[in-house]
């Protein structure tokens, strides 16, 4: 039987390069990851956020604000095949001296948790590896995930001096179609094809 374990993983691990930056956080440099482009990914795979797949609880626990300046997130993460508990935490204070409060705590402790919850799964998992700092791997995936032309349109007059020049260039242009290179209509795709089949009458 075929192993399907990875189905998941292999599906999501690679990250889009134009969705990434560099940050610098308690010293450490990272790769961070634009939040809405995950909730897109993530919602590709599973469905709408909150009705398929998040959140059941976000419990924020002050014990240790005063004491540590952290607030502790404990939550429960679901997606359709499961869900598991996660734990994270965030400053409360922006300053060392503890008087000014960081109003975004919330909004930045629920998204990191989200990305720590996600990552679990496989979601870009290539930046969690360490592959982000390869600069032979980030050019690859840069390229990989590059824009692609927009596929060429034909007109009908195109088609008639293809179909004049032979099988060969209607069959290349039949592939092209195929690579969503050149956009055919379904009658210009009918009409191409039919030319192939059709034998030259003999007298």
């Amino acid at each position: 039987m075929e192993n399907t374990n990875l189905d998941l993983w292999n599906k999501v691990e690679k990250t889009n390069p134009k969705y990434t930056k560099k940050a610098n956080v308690g010293g450490n440099n990272i790769t961070s990851i634009a939040p809405q482009y995950q909730i897109k990914n993530v919602t590709e795979q599973f469905g709408i956020y909150g009705k398929t797949w998040g959140f059941k609880q976000l419990n924020f626990d002050y014990t240790l604000a005063s004491e540590f300046d952290l607030v502790i997130l404990d939550a429960i993460f679901f997606f359709p095949d499961g869900e598991f508990p996660i734990k994270n935490a965030q400053k409360l204070f922006m300053d060392n001296a503890k008087t000014k409060i960081d109003d975004n705590f919330a909004k930045k402790l629920e998204t990191d948790t989200l990305t720590k919850a996600i990552s679990k799964l496989g979601f870009n998992a290539d930046i969690f590896l360490g592959l982000f700092d390869d600069v032979k791997y980030l050019a690859d995936v840069t390229k990989e995930f590059a824009e692609k032309p927009a596929p060429i349109k034909l007109s009908d007059k195109a088609i008639t001096d293809l179909m004049a020049k032979g099988s060969q260039e209607v069959e290349k242009y039949l592939n092209l179609h195929k690579e969503n290179k050149v956009l055919l209509s379904e009658t210009q795709i009918e009409t191409l094809t039919l030319a192939l089949t059709e034998k030259p009458t003999t007298v």
